[in-house]
């Protein structure tokens, strides 16, 4: 009996690949306010961070957690959600100095940081939250509780570039 082209191992394995694609790009893809697109969705500030915790980065710098953290979960090859080719939420993390004016903001505090106050800053919002349309980084990707407590005392220290 001849397998037929459906059943072939290289058709199932082209057609994971794809839907795998599919769902990488998808999610990137969702609004970038979160809430299933609804741009006035934002969520209550998140409870419970301290900045007494075991950080990877000591003392946490804007370079440190730029190069750390971001670059390497946020914006890795191409076609990833904050790498110059996506641009989800419009946060590109190619270039340090305006990453940082694109997360605090140029006013300090018109971004998705609010100096000083981790808990009610969008960006830990999205790396707290247990929505998968809100979660940042998309998918089953997480931030270590290191990485987490090295922003989280960035933010905290007022966020200095």
């Amino acid at each position: 009996m001849r397998p037929t082209l459906a059943r072939s191992p290289l058709v199932v394995s082209a057609l994971f690949a794809c839907l795998a694609l599919f769902a990488c790009l998808a999610a990137c893809s969702t609004s970038s306010s979160g809430g299933g697109g609804d741009a006035s969705f934002d969520p209550p500030c998140v409870t419970g961070l301290t900045a007494s915790c075991s950080a990877t980065f000591a003392p946490p710098t804007f370079a440190m957690i730029f190069t750390g953290i971001l670059q390497p979960n946020c914006a890795v090859g191409t076609g990833t959600c904050h790498t110059p080719d996506f641009a989800a939420g419009g946060l590109v993390f190619a270039d340090q100095t305006t990453s940082y004016d694109l997360l605090v903001g140029p006013d300090a505090g018109a971004g998705y940081v609010v100096p000083g106050n981790p808990g009610c800053s969008t960006l830990m919002k999205r790396l707290e939250s247990s929505d998968p349309n809100y979660h940042m980084p998309r998918g089953p990707n997480f931030l270590s509780s290191g990485d987490l407590c090295t922003i989280v005392q960035w933010i905290s220290q007022g966020a200095p570039p």
